[in-house]
């Protein structure tokens, strides 16, 4: 058993004894392993962790023992108009559970027997759709299981956890309509809107059998969660997208609403961890602490060290074409000082909100010194992000610079402030990413340019996505006009429709930021890039391309 789980251990018996009402949580696991990452996730809305086996489970490379992450889970909380706080979150299980699986009722309430029910994660292939669209015909023998029993509206096929039947009148899992008769039929061709080339889909919500973690008052809040990953090569094949529909199912108009993802990862071995945070890609890094992971354990990467990150993609207050600042990055320790675990729902929306639990604001300490990570003194100015430079530069406010004793970290980013109407909903996207393993990589050897390449291709995918599964890659009618081909610094690009989208990769798969502009003709300028031969990726509607140049 990982030892950091000793304490969890312990307290999780202890409550079960003394509090013999408790309903047990359900120990339902599926993974996305698709790619490169094996990643678990759970029904009570937290992932990356085997519950049961008090082990991370969210492997790189996949078969390889050892794991990027331990946990993470989205958290919530906001204020009615008596500012009453309301607030959800999950951890590790050891105090309770805020979330349950399953659909809130009318009242906004869910049943024990009701939510075991909906203890299950569908999982459906791009393989499976494909096949299944191939067919001429399709009965409860030819057509896949996870098609078959997809938990969409008015399916009469739809199962739920032990093989028991649903009934679903409302819209819950998103699918293609082929008859557009407003239901979901396999057998009139139907098939799950999947995403990617493999897709999770479950839901839950924070107001069922009890609401042990953080002990506060539940804000009656449904969420569907979709997690899905390609298979592509490259990059792609080290990211797993994650979205959350969070919806108000409570009759009250909630202020101040935050919504954030907390996560413990853990690279390798937990014990020599660092954090920090890109505000441009609003994405929580773990890095090594030193340059070798470990010291001899089995889950420990050694020498050979990846960087790991949770980008988050869409949050409230985006627009299109527009993104707005995260509201906040803080990272806490496992202890039980002013800065360490949370143990009430006022710590919990603490962490939400850049302080700590002791309600006193982040500050920027680095120029202080007086405790290179965590400064409480006047003199220092507050401020909402934690380990904002990189560590390659020690001019900037890393844990690199600070000089920080190396250890078991977990962070919360979290969303701004913004009004949760009854019956409205809000979109959450995150991605979980990760570089190769590297050597050496960790402090005062790394930086950060590499996972930010990583996090370019994600939010370009996110953006720009393959064709969902039944849709095929359609080739443009046009080709590309790049000139001069080869080129030193400037490269034209003529007769691009409107519209299109292009991006540039080295042949290893990574984006390269590329100043373009676009007066008629596309101007590329490519001085910044080292000579080698590049690929153009460009796309528009289901059209997808590729041309070549080469960089003198």
């Amino acid at each position: 058993m990982n030892s950091k789980f000793i304490f969890f251990t312990c307290a999780l018996l202890f409550l079960l004894k003394t509090t013999g009402s408790c309903q047990a949580p359900f120990p339902t696991i599926e993974y996305v392993d698709i790619n490169n990452i094996k990643a678990a996730q759970l029904v009570h809305g937290d992932m990356w962790w085997n519950p049961v086996q008090q082990v991370a489970s969210c492997e790189f490379p996949k078969g390889s023992g050892k794991s990027i992450s331990l946990a993470s889970s989205l958290w919530i909380s906001g204020y009615d108009a008596g500012n009453q706080l309301h607030i959800a979150a999950q951890t590790y299980r050891q105090n309770g559970n805020d979330y349950w699986p399953g659909p809130l009722d009318s009242a906004g309430t869910i049943s024990y027997s009701a939510s075991q029910t909906w203890a299950k994660i569908w999982k459906v292939s791009r393989t499976q759709i494909d096949s299944f669209l191939a067919l001429s015909t399709h009965t409860t023998a030819n057509t896949p299981a996870p098609i078959l029993q997809w938990p969409a509206k008015g399916n009469p096929y739809a199962t739920g956890n032990g093989g028991t039947a649903l009934t679903i009148t409302n819209d819950l899992a998103p699918f293609v309509d082929v008859d557009h008769d407003g239901i979901y039929n396999p057998l009139h061709g139907d098939f799950p809107a999947m995403k990617g080339d493999q897709t999770l889909w479950w839901l839950f919500n924070d107001n069922g059998p009890s609401h042990g973690e953080t002990h506060g008052q539940p804000l009656k809040i449904e969420v569907h969660g979709m997690a899905y990953a390609y298979s592509r090569g490259a990059m792609a094949d080290n990211m797993i997208f994650y979205e959350y529909n969070v919806i108000n199912k409570s009759g009250t108009n909630y202020n101040d609403f935050r919504v954030g993802q907390f996560a413990d990862m853990d690279l390798g071995f937990y014990g020599d961890d660092y954090v920090g945070f890109d505000s441009t890609h609003r994405m929580g890094i773990i890095y090594n602490g030193d340059t070798v992971d470990g010291s001899g354990q089995t889950n420990a990467y050694g020498d050979m060290i990846p960087t790991a990150a949770l980008t988050m993609l869409t949050l409230p207050g985006d627009a299109s074409g527009s993104f707005v600042p995260a509201g906040s990055f803080i990272d806490y320790h496992n202890d039980f000082t002013s800065t360490g675990n949370p143990s009430s729902a006022p710590e919990y929306n603490n962490y939400l909100r850049a302080m700590w639990r002791d309600s006193t604001h982040l500050k920027n300490d680095f120029t202080g010194h007086n405790n290179p990570s965590y400064a409480y003194g006047p003199s220092y100015p507050d401020c909402n992000y934690e380990f904002t430079g990189d560590p390659a530069d020690t001019a900037k406010w890393s844990e690199c610079a600070c000089g920080n004793m190396p250890s078991d970290r977990r962070f919360v980013i979290a969303s701004n402030d913004f009004t949760l109407a009854a019956g409205s909903s809000q979109k959450v996207a995150l991605a979980l990413i990760t570089t190769n393993q590297m050597l050496d990589n960790g402090c005062s050897n790394t930086n950060f340019n590499t996972i930010k390449q990583y996090a370019d291709s994600a939010w370009y995918i996110y953006q720009h996505p393959y064709p969902p599964a039944g849709v095929p890659n359609v080739q443009p009618s046009y080709s590309l006009h790049i000139y001069p081909n080869p080129a030193h610094d400037k490269l034209f690009i003529d007769n691009m429709p409107a519209g299109t989208a292009i991006i540039v990769y080295n042949m290893l798969g990574q984006v390269m930021r590329v100043p373009i502009s676009n007066g008629g003709k596309v101007e590329m300028d490519i001085s910044v890039l080292p000579s080698g031969i590049y690929n153009i990726a460009y796309s528009k509607d289901d059209m997808r391309g590729n041309a070549r140049f080469v960089k003198e």
